[in-house]
């Protein structure tokens, strides 16, 4: 299920937290649900107490009505207390008047042969990951429900001494406490969303992590419970936000750290746990064993993990997800006119803008589970890119400067990035931004930290990627006017890249969460061009054909362009057959 976005967002929200009929929405799950929890009720009537500890009543969903048999309150009657139900805010009133087919003895000449009456309940919110008294998930529980003023209860009945005196008591509710609503979901499964294929940083960084429950949260969310056995690693307890499923939660690694941890988390009363390791530091040359061929239509635009690929195809104007198993025509899986994608994610989200006959919208799709289509859409504005949160950066059609971040209420303005709507930028999991921007000097590479920006290379240059753990990649423009790559750490600061052996000037265009950058260097002719690799510490940078599979370098393919790094080590390329045609391959190591 998708969450639907516009710029009243966040009017909208105030609006919930400062107006009573926001309350009422607790009652929605009321109303939706199919049982009601009685915890604890007491009452007292001509010298008599009854009483009842946990009892589960059926209720029909649909419905605030409620059937509630007497022998549930230890009454020896068959009767069946009829209870209608109806809302105001956040209270909910049940109604009820009942002849007894039979009379009932209480004791000392007692009988009661009519009960009627009003109960009023507040209805409360319970937030929580646990699963309290409740044994099975068909347990209602995010609703508590509390007696209060309003409620009037009284019996008609006899006493039979010789003569009938016919007599009406109030009915003394001591104490009413129930559960209700939907049952509180279940943790399906908790796993790491970004690639634990990097090393160790001199800085602390982040991986990103998903819970997903066995069904929608309710009203309000649903809390899952985060703790890591290494303290060191901080996590923060994560809600499902209402009628969804998953959450992303943030693993904040400390500066050097590989691991291993334990990741414990709960919700519902299951308990998961999740292993979670830096488990492949690569930093030597490795040689690519396998490969995939796009179809010759394709015009690759973006790599994702595993070997997926965001591509344009031939004769359309809207982009295509082209996966190991078939071809997405987005705007079909939209319902668009026409889809733009705009950016990727380490976590797998694809973010882009559809366009329909109502405008643009920007959206977040996973791409593991393309059919099932966005999972963000924000009406009225176009994407700009998104980081391995899933979060979202836009802008508003009619405002090509100011940039918004799109959070649970909707689209905001980051102040950092005043001004820079119109230009490319690069947006990663710690939050931090990087794009270039046009200065005094000429255009020049910059960093930016929440407000701050920092330029990166003191000469004409411009950023290509940034990934994950904060190192920038770029190019810039020599005093010889040719094109030099380099790579900017907050350890190292900027450092230039070595050229393949051969070749005067290169540009970088694409670095992974292990410092792998890729990209395309020229001779001093002008006249050939190779995709390079070089390595995370920037000493060696070497021609893709010769780690290239060897079928392919046997059979006569140059790869003349790379276009992206995963951070699975996949490399998308453009190549030259042997025939002189040119394709597009991913390589795999």
């Amino acid at each position: 299920m998708k969450r639907i976005l516009n710029r009243l967002g966040l009017l909208a929200l105030l609006c919930l937290w400062w107006t009573p009929v926001a309350q009422a929405d607790v009652l929605d799950d009321v109303w939706r649900g199919t049982n009601v929890r009685l915890n604890a009720a007491r009452i007292h009537v001509k010298g008599n107490d009854y009483a009842t500890g946990y009892w589960l009543l059926p209720k029909a969903s649909g419905t605030l009505n409620l059937n509630v048999p007497a022998r549930d309150f230890g009454i020896n009657s068959n009767v069946v207390l009829r209870m209608t139900g109806s809302r105001s805010g956040n209270i909910l009133t049940w109604t009820f008047d009942e002849t007894l087919s039979t009379p009932y003895y209480l004791g000392s000449a007692n009988s009661v042969t009519r009960v009627r009456g009003t109960l009023k309940a507040l209805a409360r919110q319970v937030r929580g990951a646990d699963d309290p008294f409740c044994a099975h998930s068909a347990c209602p529980h995010n609703v508590e429900l509390l007696l209060t003023s309003g409620s009037q209860v009284w019996v008609d009945g006899y006493t039979d001494i010789v003569f009938k005196f016919d007599w009406t008591e109030p009915v003394s509710v001591r104490q009413f406490v129930a559960y209700a609503g939907m049952p509180r979901p279940r943790l399906s499964s908790v796993r790491v969303l970004t690639s634990t294929n990097r090393c160790q940083s001199p800085d602390p960084t982040e991986l990103v992590g998903e819970v997903t429950l066995s069904s929608a949260a309710p009203t309000g969310g649903a809390l899952v419970e985060l703790m890591s056995v290494d303290a060191s690693v901080g996590v923060l307890n994560v809600r499902v936000p209402e009628a969804q499923r998953t959450a992303r939660f943030a693993m904040r690694l400390p500066a050097g750290w590989s691991g291993p941890t334990v990741i414990q988390a709960s919700s519902g009363g299951v308990n998961q746990t999740l292993r979670v390791a830096l488990f492949r530091c690569v930093v030597v040359l490795f040689p690519f064993k396998a490969w995939l061929t796009l179809p010759a239509s394709a015009i690759p635009r973006y790599l994702l993990n595993g070997g997926s690929v965001v591509a344009r195809l031939a004769n359309q104007e809207s982009d295509s997800l082209i996966t190991t198993k078939d071809t997405y025509a987005l705007h079909e899986v939209l319902k668009a006119n026409r889809v733009e994608v705009k950016g990727v994610s380490g976590s797998g989200d694809v973010f882009g803008t559809a366009y329909t006959s109502k405008g643009p919208s920007a959206f977040r799709l996973k791409a593991s589970t393309v059919k099932s289509g966005a999972e963000v859409w924000v009406d009225g504005y176009e994407a700009l890119l998104g980081n391995a949160h899933g979060t979202p950066l836009v802008r508003w059609p009619d405002d090509k400067d100011t940039v918004y971040l799109v959070d649970e209420v909707g689209p905001m303005k980051h102040q950092g990035l005043a001004g820079l709507a119109s230009g490319r930028i690069f947006f990663n999991a710690l939050g931090e931004a990087a794009s270039t921007v046009a200065t005094s000097k000429g255009a020049r590479a910059v960093r930016i930290v929440g407000k701050e920006s920092h330029v990166l290379v003191d000469q004409e240059s411009e950023v290509t990627a940034l990934n994950d753990v904060g190192m920038v990649l770029g190019t810039a423009r020599t005093s010889d006017k040719k094109q030099r790559p380099f790579r900017w750490s907050q350890k190292d600061g900027a450092q230039w890249l070595p050229l393949p052996e051969g070749f005067v000037s290169a540009k970088a265009v694409s670095l992974n969460a292990s410092g792998w950058a890729v990209g395309t260097a020229t001779s001093e002719d002008g006249k050939t061009q190779a995709a390079f690799i070089s390595t995370p510490d920037g000493k060696k940078s070497v021609a893709l054909s010769q780690v290239a599979p060897v079928e392919l370098t046997k059979a006569g393919y140059r790869f003349v362009e790379a276009l992206a790094v995963s951070d699975d080590f996949e490399v998308l390329v453009r190549a030259v057959d042997g025939e002189g045609q040119t394709v597009h391959l991913v390589l795999r190591p």
